[in-house]
């Protein structure tokens, strides 16, 4: 049976997403979620020392950043940067299952989820 590993990461951006909304900012949450079969020692299917400085190195593109300004992210909805930042960990980590992108608060939030079937 396939374990499931995932890492959150935060980052606070502005966009625009029509010509008639105002340039305004989130702060964005994220989850990427990886499965694989399971170590045999450790039970996870992704060694988080080996994902964090690809998930960061995404983060540090994405944060205090205008996302309109950002090649491939021309139209910043939540479901473009789903899919952005699954093409930018596609191919680096195996077993890529799904891009969890939301952002509000507990109770208030919206989101989208990016996952292997969207491909």
């Amino acid at each position: 049976m396939p374990a499931l590993t995932f890492r959150d990461f935060a980052f606070d951006a502005a966009h625009k997403t029509t010509p008639d909304t105002p340039l305004h900012g989130h702060s964005f949450k994220v989850r990427v979620v990886l499965t694989g079969e399971p170590h045999p020692i450790y039970g996870w299917s992704h060694d988080l020392l080996e994902v964090a400085p690809i998930l960061d190195s995404i983060r540090k593109q994405l944060d205090h950043s205008y996302l309109n300004d950002i090649d491939g992210l021309e139209m910043p909805t939540l479901e473009n940067v789903a899919r952005w930042i699954w093409d930018r960990i596609d191919g680096s980590l195996r077993g890529l299952e799904r891009v969890e992108v939301w952002r509000g608060t507990e109770g208030g939030a919206e989101g989208t989820i990016y996952s292997r079937g969207d491909r």
